[in-house]
């Protein structure tokens, strides 16, 4: 069974995360603390809140290991949806900001 170190893991790698420091700011706390939880540590529940919020994943799926990481997501998008949201979650910062402002470029046309 995998643990909740593991599934953060594999949380942070799907949402294309390669940077910890990026990662601990967003999240308001030490780059050490996310190394400890990625090995097993405590984690408030509070925390998890915030990770499961930042990384767009399931609390569920972060704490217990119940159902799938995007499940929460799944349910409520369409399928196309979905896959837009997997594809702007592995853009560059730089790149996700171009992308908004042409978004609502093209909204605000008449």
């Amino acid at each position: 069974m995998e643990s909740r170190g593991d599934r953060l893991s594999r949380a942070i790698k799907g949402r294309g995360i390669s940077k910890m420091m990026a990662l601990a700011l967003d999240l308001d706390v030490h780059e050490s603390a996310i190394s400890r939880w990625r090995k097993g540590g405590p984690m408030s529940l509070e925390n998890a809140a915030r990770i499961s919020e930042v990384l767009d994943i399931s609390l569920d799926w972060l704490v217990l290991g119940r159902g799938e990481m995007d499940a929460h997501s799944a349910e409520t998008l369409a399928a196309e949806e979905f896959e837009l949201v997997q594809i702007v979650r592995k853009l560059r910062r730089s790149a996700l900001m171009h992308l908004l402002a042409l978004l609502d470029d093209v909204t605000q046309s008449p």
